[in-house]
């Protein structure tokens, strides 16, 4: 046979192929291609693939790959730093994928209707942290979206109930006695106002990570210092970076001043914060450091104390026979400078606080007690802000700006302080008369917490019936029958399909002259809002009527009236006669809460496109 006639037929009969490569190359070319892929059609192909494409490793860069947010019951830091092959890692992607899939599904099925949603939010919940990636992605979604504004509105609505859920968690840790970090028991205040930001508790404890970091790289002999030197430097430290105090006293009250995680990261406003955040800041990362640093409860300004190591003194010398611990205190709000004792005494005489109780005051803070200075402080600015309103001195402070809508941010810091002090309010078994050190019991604010919940919350029923429900289990008491039907009305609204509004009759089509979606601004109190529903004529109950002067008005209660979300969150009624229709290129105060009734909004007809249309069908 001709010799390159073989050649040929050998080279026809070993081709190269995919098979003819070792393990080792495959199992590296795997880390380049997409997991679904791998999944539906590279294991598949042969038994040598799919135990290439089962290797611990691999779904383990997947997990870490794709998935940022974990609830905690997966202790994935733990299983991290474990023997990769003691874990199913596969399994465990496959399980992070069903949860992104059913998320989704009942992220759809919240934008399809009005009806049965707090189950679903429920449901979503069930996943807890699992699934925060998933909604994230539903947060930014594109602009171009058909239903941008409806989408991100429920994807954070979710992510907000299941932020709050983790607060509550945390709080309920703290009371019962169990240690928590006191940056995590400040950083829940965070988790009510997070939306889709950065800064949740695992990131706040990040953030502090990442400036011991930086500490110890600008001082590199930071642990051969004394209690003392090493102290003033950590103050030195955070003050020299702006990462506590505020820059102008005017700005005390700012909303934003009460959260530790908005200070370690607004490098725009110099990371603001009030003494109490300044000091929690302090503590830290003067903990990360090897420091004994406790928060002060002084009064009107919390202070830091820093204790030496057992048996020394902050100079670093060995303590005598008969010396007594002292601890040294510090204002890292407004001073790099140790503050004396003798400082703090004249401070507490100017008060008119008795030298006996002197030892009281400065001693170390409860966490609670913490937690409830910071819901106090929230409190002030927000009742601060009201005050203001309309005020002709008003200097443009307190700001409620945060994140999102200021209006909303203010409302969710509100419900933040109110359940702050359910939780760590007196018990409802308490007697009337015994003392206690706070004010009020649990019972004051359940009435505030259930007005909230059913006209702003009414998807956190799973909390209600969580946290309070439990205290109140007895028929005999008064709050048990109320909170029972609280949730009885908020469900079964929840659960029953709205009434079809048909513009069907004569007095609909011509006595209702606006639409669902149209923006308008109000004639007298000049707000901007968008109609969200109409009636043909008044529809509240005399009461109503005659407290709002209706009949007053030029056309009286014979008149369409209009339900209307407002730039400040508020639900409100109005006579067709006060509205007057505008048409603006783009309703900035009113996007971001838009979507809780619009898909989009239309620029071409200047009108929010309706997500409603299954009560409004026709609008």
């Amino acid at each position: 046979m001709d010799g390159s006639l073989v050649l040929n037929l050998r080279c026809k009969r070993h081709q190269p192929s995919v098979n003819d490569l070792p393990d080792e190359v495959l199992q590296v070319v795997l880390y380049f291609l997409p997991a679904e892929d791998i999944l539906c059609h590279i294991q598949r192909v042969s038994k040598r693939f799919y135990d290439l494409c089962s290797q611990p490793l691999l779904w383990r860069y997947h997990c870490v790959l794709q998935f940022k947010y974990w609830d905690s019951k997966h202790r994935l830091h733990q299983k991290l730093a474990g023997e990769v092959g003691d874990i199913d890692w596969k399994a465990l992607y496959l399980y992070r994928r069903g949860v992104d899939d059913k998320t989704t599904r009942f992220l759809e099925s919240i934008l399809e209707a009005q009806v049965d949603r707090i189950q679903h939010y429920k449901s979503i919940a069930g996943f807890g942290y699992n699934a925060k990636d998933t909604l994230l992605r539903h947060c930014r979604t594109d602009d171009d979206a058909p239903d941008v504004l409806a989408r991100r509105y429920y994807a954070n609505s979710v992510l907000d109930h299941i932020h709050r859920a983790e607060a509550l968690a945390e709080w309920t840790n703290v009371a019962r006695g169990k240690h928590v970090p006191l940056e995590r028991a400040l950083g829940s205040f965070d988790l009510f106002v997070l939306h889709d930001q950065y800064g949740d508790l695992l990131e706040i404890s990040t953030l502090l990570d990442n400036l011991e970091v930086d500490f110890r790289v600008e001082y590199p002999s930071l642990d051969e210092l004394p209690t003392r030197r090493k102290a003033l430097a950590t103050v030195s430290f955070l003050r020299a970076r702006d990462l506590t105090g505020i820059e102008s006293e005017l700005a005390y009250r700012d909303l934003q001043n009460n959260y530790i995680g908005i200070a370690l990261q607004d490098r725009r406003n110099k990371h603001p914060s009030l003494p109490l955040i300044s000091v929690a800041i302090f503590c830290g990362l003067a903990q990360r450091v090897g420091l004994d640093a406790r928060c002060c409860g002084v009064p009107n300004h919390v202070h830091a104390m820093v204790y030496p190591p057992v048996g020394e003194t902050l100079d670093g010398r060995g303590l005598n026979e008969y010396e007594e611990v002292e601890p040294m205190y510090l204002d890292p709000y407004r001073s790099d400078d140790e503050i004396t004792k003798q400082t703090l005494h004249r401070m507490l005489q100017s008060w008119g606080i008795s030298p006996q109780e002197y030892s009281r005051f400065l001693s170390e803070s409860t966490p609670t007690s913490l937690i409830l200075r910071t819901s106090k402080n929230i409190l002030a600015t927000v009742h601060e802000f009201r005050g203001h309103a309309g005020s002709t001195g008003n200097t443009g402070h307190p700001t409620i700006h945060l994140h999102a809508n200021p209006f909303a941010d203010m409302e969710n810091a509100f419900y933040s302080a109110l359940w702050a002090n359910f939780v760590f309010g007196r018990p409802v078994s308490t007697p009337a008369g015994a003392d206690s050190s706070e004010a009020f019991t649990q019972r004051q604010f359940i009435p505030l917490i259930l007005e909230r919940f059913e006209s702003v919350y009414p998807m956190d029923a799973s909390l209600i019936e969580d946290y309070i429900c439990p205290m109140f289990n007895r028929s005999s008491n008064a709050e048990h029958w109320e909170i029972r039907e609280a949730l009885r009305v908020v469900r079964a609204a929840d659960s029953t399909p709205k009434q079809v509004r048909l513009r069907d009759t004569k007095s609909s089509q011509d006595g209702v002259k606006y639409k669902v979606g149209q923006v308008f601004r109000h004639r007298r109190y000049n707000y901007l809002a968008v109609i969200t529903g109409w009636d043909v004529e008044c529809g509240m109950n005399p009461d109503w009527i005659v407290h709002n002067s209706v009949d007053s008005l030029s056309r009286g209660r014979h008149q369409s009236f209009y339900h209307a979300l407002v730039e400040d969150t508020s639900i409100r009624y109005v006579a067709e006669e006060s509205m007057e229709i505008i048409k603006i290129e783009s309703p900035t105060t009113l996007m971001s809460l838009a979507g809780r009734f619009f898909k989009r909004w239309d620029k071409e007809n200047h009108v929010f496109v309706s997500n409603i249309r299954d009560e409004y069908p026709e609008d």
